[in-house]
């Protein structure tokens, strides 16, 4: 749920004074409704807490009054595009960790590998495991295509999601061995989505 769905219920706005002042906020700035996308929950409190430090009230007609001062106006819109900011860095910095966390495991894994290779033995289980996908899936799509089933039954339903499952696990396999493309691809998705430098 946004943030213009989440105030846009009357009821809960005279229920919770938090979204009063919110929704004050949202009323006076109404531009600053798309720094939040759909992370309503934290900039409802956060846009809150700002008006009530700028205004000096907690109560949401007070608060209006006082914001009838578009300098004020101005350090709340600043305020907002502060707190969004700080938040789509924790996003980053979040998916970063993760990012990275996945690089040092795929490494570990291939050092484990280079270590089989080196003593003169075979990772047998992550071939079995290898071999078990391949057999999935053509075992998958053959009693599809040979025994008639609609994908649109339960049945096919499930054979389908069991096939693209382990057509995923089989992918990760085959980007694992030969480097693939995921890991450099989420960077670039991280990188796009990154806040321009400098503001």
């Amino acid at each position: 749920m946004n943030l213009l769905d989440l105030l846009g219920d009357a009821a809960a706005i005279a229920a919770n004074p938090i979204a009063g002042l919110a929704k004050v906020a949202l009323d006076v700035a109404p531009d600053i409704a798309s720094l939040f996308g759909d992370d309503a929950e934290k900039a409802v409190g956060k846009l809150a807490d700002t008006v009530r430090a700028i205004t000096g009230t907690d109560d949401p007609d007070k608060a209006r009054e006082v914001l009838a001062d578009p300098t004020l106006v101005f350090q709340l819109r600043s305020q907002a595009q502060t707190f969004a900011h700080e938040e789509r860095m924790q996003q980053m910095a979040g998916a970063l960790t993760t990012l990275t966390a996945t690089l040092a495991d795929r490494q570990n894994a291939r050092a484990r590998d280079s270590e089989f290779i080196n003593a003169g033995r075979s990772n047998t289980r992550a071939n079995a495991l290898l071999v078990t996908a391949g057999v999935g899936i053509v075992g998958g799509i053959g009693f599809m295509v040979f025994g008639h089933v609609d994908g649109n039954t339960a049945v096919g339903g499930c054979i389908i999601s069991v096939v693209t499952l382990l057509a995923g696990k089989f992918a990760t396999a085959f980007d694992f061995e030969f480097g693939g493309s995921a890991d450099s691809e989420q960077t670039r998705t991280l990188l796009a989505q990154a806040p321009p430098i400098g503001k």
